[in-house]
């Protein structure tokens, strides 16, 4: 017998759902709105603590993976009100074991009782990478995830998802995310930037490696799954790599992270939510990026809008801590200051910088959303006279 699970939500949300889409679209192609979009990123971690769940029971089984997601889409569209578009024809689903990456790889992954999982080192010493051959795209871990995404596309039909009683479908999908960085890092750890030093011919061998597996992997999975054509890549990510200088950078990962975007051109997003500040050029003029999708709260915001607003898109910024731990009417001067120095020129989403805290109270959320009201259109000034290119990005509930 199916498990049913009900979605309710007030009617004037379903209503809102293309208002949320065409203030979205706007956004990305720099056009004024009638306020700057709020869409906060609720991982699930934020989601098992509300409801009273674990790590633990998320990672149990492919069915319970797969309930556990449902049951935190579930409390996300009722308990959270922002501007990503609720999913009322179809909910998206892939094998969920956090952000772990190189897991192609024959790494080791450490569990834990009450955390997502972790990837341990894999190279020791500089002269481990002589060994590292490329792997197969469906060995390491990378078998336990297609192993449970087999699974749970067997477990659909066991759940009736409805919000407001019209029915979900549940699609089930699997992609390859990171990029060469955080795979670099994975694998090293630490390491990774004393031997960038020590040892750089190494370390630009290692790069080669894990870019071309990633490519590699990316293609296995699309043939898996009958993906054909180009299309848009889930974001690149770049973190750890804000630890190092803009020569090493340029030097160590560009070149990699440019080499999937020759293959995967469209719509360039990016992930890197450090302190970013002395990065912001290259990631701008060496690496072309469309849209950063986390902006960590340790960038110097008026750095950020002097170099980035109206040339590429935006989404963060907010600290966890402050949503956390402030007030509403702490809150709301903050957001202003954001939206008055971020997105003077649209092309900017606020959200938090990055990744919202356990139990941040719904009040001070809500006030995020007020800020965002009072500050009205957030384009006040002339777009600049070269912007970054736009409209061939479309949205996507993975923001």
């Amino acid at each position: 017998m199916k498990e049913r699970i009900d979605i309710t939500v007030p009617d004037g949300e379903l209503k809102r759902n293309s208002k949320k889409q065409e203030r979205l679209r706007k956004t990305f192609h720099f056009e004024p709105t009638d306020r700057v979009p709020v869409v906060f990123e609720v991982q699930q971690a934020v989601a098992l603590a509300a409801r009273g769940s674990s790590f633990s029971t998320y990672l149990r089984s492919p069915r319970d993976n797969l309930r556990e997601q449902i049951l935190n889409y579930k409390w996300r569209c009722e308990n959270i009100r922002d501007d990503r578009p609720l999913e009322t024809e179809a909910l998206h689903i892939e094998p969920d074991f956090g952000a772990q990456r190189g897991v192609e790889f024959p790494v080791e992954i450490a569990w834990t009782e009450n955390e997502a999982p972790k990837v341990q080192p894999l190279l020791h010493q500089p002269e481990d990478i002589d060994s590292l051959t490329l792997p197969v795209p469906d060995g390491g871990f990378n078998a336990t995830r297609i192993r449970w995404y087999r699974d749970m596309c067997l477990l659909i039909d066991d759940f009736d998802v409805r919000i407001n009683g019209t029915s979900i479908e549940l699609q089930l999908t699997l992609d390859q995310r990171g990029g060469p960085v955080p795979a670099a890092f994975a694998l090293c750890g630490s390491n990774l930037f004393l031997w960038m030093l020590t040892d750089p011919d190494r370390v630009h061998r290692l790069m080669d490696i894990v870019t071309r597996s990633h490519l590699r992997c990316i293609q296995f999975l699309d043939e898996m799954l009958g993906r054909t054509g180009r299309r848009h890549l889930p974001e690149v990510g770049g973190d750890t790599g804000e630890m190092v200088s803009p020569e090493h950078f340029r030097s160590f990962f560009v070149p990699h992270v440019k080499k999937i975007w020759e293959k995967y051109d469209q719509w360039k997003t990016y992930h890197m939510c450090g302190k970013i500040d002395h990065l912001l050029d290259i990631l701008l003029d060496d690496l072309e990026i469309d849209f950063l999708n986390g902006v960590g709260f340790p960038v110097d915001r008026r750095i950020l809008g002097e170099k980035w607003a109206g040339k590429l898109v935006m989404r963060g910024g907010l600290h966890p801590d402050t949503l956390l731990k402030s007030t509403p009417a702490a809150i709301i001067p903050e957001v202003l200051d954001y939206i008055n120095t971020v997105g003077v020129h649209g092309g900017y989403i606020l959200s938090d910088g990055y990744g919202l805290a356990p139990g941040t109270p719904m009040e001070n959320l809500n006030a995020v959303l007020e800020a965002s009201r009072q500050a009205g259109c957030p384009i006040r000034q002339k777009l600049p006279a070269v912007a970054k290119k736009t409209g061939s990005y479309l949205f996507t509930p993975s923001l």
